[in-house]
C-alpha cells in the first residue's frame, strides 16, 4: 500500500479558496453509509479509469495535465480511507487524518474496494470475480 498525503500547490493563495478548503475538510470527515461507501468508491475508480484511458493519447495527456490529473495516483479523503480500512477489517500501515487528503495508486484503491465488497455486498464481489 502506497499512500501519500496530498499537498495542494495552490494552498498558499489567499482568496475564496480558503473557504472552499474549509468546506472540503468538513466534508472529508463525514462518514458514509455502507451503500454510499461502495458507491463513492466505485465513482472514484470510474474517474480514475477515465484518466488512465485519456492518458493513452496526446490530447488526453494534455487534458490530464491541464486539469492536474495524474494517471498513476487517485485523490481520496482521509475520512473515506479510514472507513475503507475499518470496513474491510484491515490495518492501515500509515497514520491517517480524516480531514487530510491522500493519493494512492488505482490498484490499492481497487483492492480496498474488493475487500469492502466481500464484507458489505458479497454478491457484488462474486460478480466482480466472474467479470475479471
Amino acid at each position: 500500500m502506497n499512500i501519500k498525503e496530498y499537498r495542494d500547490p495552490a494552498q498558499n493563495i489567499v482568496s475564496w479558496a480558503a473557504m472552499a478548503e474549509g468546506v472540503t475538510e468538513f466534508l472529508s470527515t463525514a462518514t458514509y453509509s455502507p451503500d454510499n461507501l461502495i458507491i463513492a468508491t466505485e465513482e472514484k475508480l470510474k474517474v480514475m479509469r477515465r484518466i488512465i484511458n485519456q492518458d493513452k493519447t496526446f490530447w488526453g495527456r494534455f487534458q490530464n495535465w491541464f486539469n492536474g490529473e495524474k494517471p498513476d495516483r487517485i485523490l481520496v479523503d482521509g475520512g473515506m480511507l479510514i472507513q475503507l480500512f475499518d470496513v474491510s477489517k484491515q490495518t492501515c500501515p500509515y497514520t491517517l487524518t480524516p480531514s487530510h487528503q491522500y493519493t494512492l495508486p488505482y490498484s490499492d484503491l481497487y483492492e480496498l474496494y474488493r475487500e469492502i465488497l466481500l464484507v458489505l455486498a458479497p454478491e457484488k464481489a462474486v460478480k466482480l470475480d466472474t467479470e475479471s
